[in-house]
């Protein structure tokens, strides 16, 4: 029997013997896995890594109480002037005229018509009224209800030549002008003066007018303009709200300096 690579044939010839040269060690056995062993200790902290991208933004949470309120700020600086360089202003009403004097640094509010209660009526205001000439209207009943006061229109009211001619103003309505001086903070109407205090200004002058001593309405004293000017259309004679030239008298009212029927002067000033 021939021999096999490796093995030779014993003495009893009855089973193979590994020969001492033998090549076993190249035979792979695959043998079941053992047991699984213990967890060996952690290893050394890895080098980091890039940052990553940026991930997208979460959902708002919910909103938050509110706080309690702050206490009191301290006080702003102080605000500049306009655009003018003005801060402030006076307003007077031109009486006689549908102007006002640019010349003092003075612009028109509006022009309007004089007006007031009716010359002989006992209630109603007892103060002249500029009325503008576009006037606006709310709640409204048209007619006369009665229980009301009446507003008229003014007329200029003269039986001689002083101190405005007659034949150009008598009867004829009145004018008036809303003025507004942008410099200046405070106005006065000064009677029996026709200039005005140190450091004012004087804004018109003329003479005083009120109405009727002896009508049973009341006015306040008003300062017509020295040169006044009429409504057009308005020299028919429906009375109103008139205005009369006032006179001093004497007694209470000393004189001199004063002059019994002397006509008052008057001046418009502002400061």
């Amino acid at each position: 029997m021939a021999a096999i690579h490796g093995y030779s044939e014993g003495k009893e010839g009855s089973c193979l013997k590994q020969m001492e040269n033998s090549n076993v060690n190249n035979i792979t056995v695959v043998a079941p896995p053992g047991p699984r062993g213990d967890t060996g200790p952690p290893g050394p902290r890895g080098v980091r890594g890039e940052k990553g991208e940026t991930g997208r933004p979460g959902k708002l949470g919910p909103h938050g109480m509110e706080g309690q309120k702050g206490g009191k700020g301290a006080p702003g600086p102080k605000g500049s002037l306009d655009a003018e360089g003005l801060c402030g202003g006076a307003v007077y009403i031109r009486w006689g005229r549908t102007s006002c004097d640019e010349s003092t640094g003075t612009v028109k509010v509006y022009s309007g018509i004089a007006g007031g209660a009716f010359y002989n009526n006992k209630g109603g205001g007892s103060n002249f009224q500029c009325l503008p000439t576009d006037p606006e209207w709310g709640r409204y009943e048209d007619g006369t209800q009665g229980w009301k006061s009446f507003m008229y229109g003014a007329e200029y009211q003269l039986d001689t030549n002083v101190p405005y001619d007659k034949a150009t103003f008598h009867d004829h309505d009145v004018p008036c002008a809303v003025c507004y001086s942008l410099s200046r903070h405070a106005q006065l109407m000064i009677p029996a003066r026709k200039t005005c205090p140190e450091g004012w200004m004087r804004e018109y002058g003329g003479y005083l007018m009120a109405e009727r001593y002896d009508q049973d309405g009341r006015t306040e004293f008003v300062c017509m303009d020295g040169e006044p000017e009429v409504l057009p259309g308005g020299e028919a004679n429906y009375n109103g709200a008139l205005f009369y030239p006032v006179e001093a008298r004497c007694g209470s009212l000393p004189c001199l300096p004063y002059v019994d029927g002397r006509e008052l002067t008057c001046v418009v000033c502002t400061k």
